[in-house]
């Protein structure tokens, strides 16, 4: 049973030829001998679990009518409101937070029958690209236990890459399904934005009575493509009364599975610098081995150039857009310790996020109002840059997975120190901006034994095209490798 993918625990539960028990027993065990030495779980109740899926085996004996996720073991991240489950954010101020409510998303989770096996392990205010704080221990990679899983959504990975779990419910404001997904050598999929404030993820607590909500996408990490459309079919089905989740692009795709060459007519674009940020030697011999496999498949592939001047106003206006987004739950003292205490990697950095981190975290109404204008123009501008092109590949982290690095230390590439800010952000921050769908490949593993993950966009709402796009790939090799645990 251990990698089973979603699809498969599914079909083998609702053929009868395993119950939901036996499934859910299978992974509170492998949990119970792995998260120890991963951390990836941090929070589970093993009866309340059993209990569920003991209902869903009921449920299926009585004829009851099934969900697509019947009896199938996942994983949530813990910034999602499940009632009486912590929330805390790793935060302490929040550490006896308790939710009292369940977010829309987890209860289309339980609606589609899933068995939620626990919470998954976050950084402090899910703000690092690294699973680390002061009320929960440091998530660690599978690959290697001495290096991180990524963040925000690291332990989620963690648990996904290590079998613990069939897919994870994660979220994204700047890199935080990709990063992990990359670092653990998983598909991630990071949709057309879509985090409202009302979703039931947090930021903001309920509490707070925030309506707004800026650049945050939630979406699923998991070991196959197949699974990832799977959860996105049962997590974003039009909500009409609140204009959610829409629309869904029903465009017949050019990708033709069956051709012999099946990316025939497609046009897949490429760019693997920004502002003068060089990926790495593992992420560039990735890209240019999926650039000849994409082209032998039939695709053509085009170098897209996003000169300086764009790449530095879309970072500068992601950085206060994140800032008044994670500040509109701090207190202003909190704000200030938040900006000191990231202040030393923004100084390093050649990213120009600084003044502009600590102008959204001011809560300047105005300042935000200036920051959507540029947005949208920004948006506009790179829609025009990518018109040509069916998708983009692009690195997700400027390297593979790097060693705990709690203070955020430079991070050595290929010999050379790179600011933390810098490895980890630029790539993906630009995303968040432009809100663009996003699905991250596994790419194989470098020398080292760690993954090394790719980023394909698409035009809004254009998620299918990814998934067909994820599944050639897949048929060309690009598949999740188990790590050896």
């Amino acid at each position: 049973m251990k990698f089973l993918t979603a699809n498969e625990v599914a079909r083998l539960i609702q053929h009868g030829e395993l119950t939901s028990a036996e499934a859910t027993e299978f992974h509170l065990s492998r949990i119970k001998t792995l998260n120890p030495s991963l951390n990836a779980f941090v929070y589970e109740n093993s009866t309340a679990t059993r209990a569920a899926a003991r209902n869903r085996d009921l449920a299926q004996i009585n004829n009851e009518p099934l969900g697509l996720l019947h009896g199938v073991p996942i994983s949530i991240k813990e910034c999602f409101l499940w009632a009486n489950t912590p929330t805390t954010l790793n935060f302490p101020p929040k550490r006896a937070y308790q939710a009292n409510e369940t977010s829309i998303l987890v209860k289309r989770l339980l609606d589609a029958g899933a068995v939620i096996l626990g919470k998954t392990n976050v950084p402090t205010l899910l703000a690092d690209a690294q699973t680390f704080g002061p009320l929960y221990p440091t998530a660690n990679n599978p690959f290697n236990l001495d290096y991180t899983p990524g963040g925000s959504t690291g332990g989620g990975a963690a648990a996904v890459a290590a079998g613990l779990s069939c897919f994870e419910l994660g979220s994204d404001i700047g890199g935080s399904i990709r990063n992990p997904a990359s670092f653990c050598g998983l598909f991630g999929l990071k949709p057309t934005e879509n985090g409202y404030a009302s979703d039931g993820h947090v930021p903001p607590y309920p509490e707070k009575n925030i309506g707004i909500s800026v650049m945050n996408h939630t979406g699923p990490l998991a070991r196959s493509v197949a699974d990832l459309q799977l959860a996105y079919n049962v997590l974003y089905q039009a909500d009409w009364q609140r204009l959610r989740y829409l629309p869904i692009d029903t465009q017949p795709s050019v990708i033709n599975p069956s051709a012999e060459k099946p990316l025939t007519g497609c046009t897949i674009g490429y760019f693997d610098t920004l502002m003068g940020l060089q990926a790495g030697s593992d992420v560039q011999r990735a890209m240019v081995a999926m650039r000849n496999k994409v082209e032998a498949a039939g695709a053509k592939t085009v170098r897209i150039t996003i000169d300086n001047d764009l790449a530095e106003r879309m970072i500068k206006v992601w950085a206060t857009l994140f800032g008044f987004m994670l500040g509109l739950n701090l207190a202003w003292p909190v704000r200030k310790i938040f900006h000191w205490k990231f202040n030393p990697a923004l100084k390093a950095s050649r990213l120009p996020a600084s003044e502009e981190l600590k102008r959204g975290l001011s809560l300047d109404a105005q300042a935000f109002s200036s920051a959507l204008a540029a947005r949208e123009q920004l948006i506009a501008e790179v829609n025009e840059l990518f018109s040509q092109c069916d998708s983009v590949l692009s690195p997700t982290a400027l390297g593979p997975a790097f060693p705990h690095n709690h203070k955020h230390h430079k991070i050595m590439l290929d010999g050379e120190a790179i600011p933390y800010l810098d490895y980890c952000f630029p790539f993906v921050a630009f995303y968040n901006l432009t809100g663009h769908p996003v699905l991250t490949v596994p790419a194989g593993l470098n020398a080292n034994g760690l993954p090394v993950g790719l980023s394909l966009s698409a035009p809004h709402h254009h998620e299918q095209h990814l998934f067909a796009l994820g599944a050639v790939l897949e048929q060309l090799g690009y598949r999740f490798q188990a790590p050896e645990l």
